[in-house]
């Protein structure tokens, strides 16, 4: 995989000791330093390796589709395309590396005990690609409970989700590793050498071709970014979701740089300016 940039990394030490492996790699625009500070006021118990992000808006989509990472017909936006370079070449790293990894976006709160019950649940798991360990909560997230039992669409209430980030940082409930089927967003989620193989082979170069909506099936998904590309292989992989959740990401569209554009078709005055 040829890439015209290579992220830079800078350590943050927290104020506890960590296990080399128990690091989180932090997605972060070196153009917005606030969010990555954010993010460590908001977690201030982990490792974390800053990523610096690939900006879209600095991106060449001719070279993108040459190094075979899009196709020439796919419409995602420059932000869209960045944050698709970034998640994709940690994918690289850890495929590279054989040591799995765990990656975040600036954005989200990680629930204290993360390390203790995330080693715990995926001991027991005989094998695995990708854990979410987040979603989008405004969208539909398709699981399969158990063997026989058929996909269940959950749906959350995502205004309750935000108003109870006290009672999430409190909980010591052990989640449950379930199958995925579907879900939206790549806020946290740790990936498996061979699944960081097995999502660059199926996911690259992405076109156009829409996963279905799981809360109506006969309507498409539209392909707007990763984490929909990804939802279209899911089921094919050997995906999981948290349930619960480790990790809250609030999923604010208007200060989101890279789906902040999308606030401006409904209203302008709120959109984020530094969307791309």
């Amino acid at each position: 995989m040829d890439l015209e940039q290579t992220p830079s990394y800078a350590g943050h030490k927290s104020s506890r000791g960590a296990h080399m492996a128990d690091v989180f790699n932090v997605i972060n625009l070196d153009r917005t330093p606030a969010r990555f500070a954010q993010f460590i006021d908001w977690n201030p118990d982990f490792q974390v390796e800053r990523v610096s992000a690939f900006d879209g808006a600095k991106l060449d989509r001719a070279d993108c589709v040459k190094n075979s990472l899009i196709r020439e017909e796919n419409i995602y936006a420059p932000g869209a395309i960045g944050s698709l370079m970034s998640h994709i070449s940690l994918w690289g790293r850890c495929a590279a590396s054989g040591q799995p990894m765990h990656i975040a976006e600036d954005d989200i709160v990680i629930r204290p005990d993360f390390w203790p019950q995330a080693h715990a649940a995926l001991a027991r798991l005989p094998a695995w690609d990708i854990v979410l360990w987040t979603h989008n909560f405004d969208w539909p997230v398709q699981i399969y409970p158990g063997p026989g039992l058929g996909p269940v669409v959950l749906q959350y209430n995502p205004e309750a989700v935000n108003k109870g980030l006290a009672q999430f940082r409190a909980s010591t409930q052990p989640p449950t590793l379930c199958r995925l089927g579907s879900a939206a967003a790549i806020a946290c989620y740790s990936i498996s050498p061979k699944g960081a193989a097995r999502m660059l082979a199926d996911c690259l170069p992405i076109g156009n071709t829409a996963p279905p909506y799981v809360a109506q099936p006969d309507i498409a998904w539209h392909n707007s970014a990763l984490d929909v590309e990804m939802s279209r292989h899911y089921a094919n992989w050997n995906a999981y979701v948290s349930i619960p959740p480790l990790a809250v990401a609030p999923n604010d569209q208007t200060s989101s740089t890279i789906r902040g554009h999308l606030a401006a078709m409904h209203d302008p005055a709120i959109a984020n300016p530094l969307a791309k």
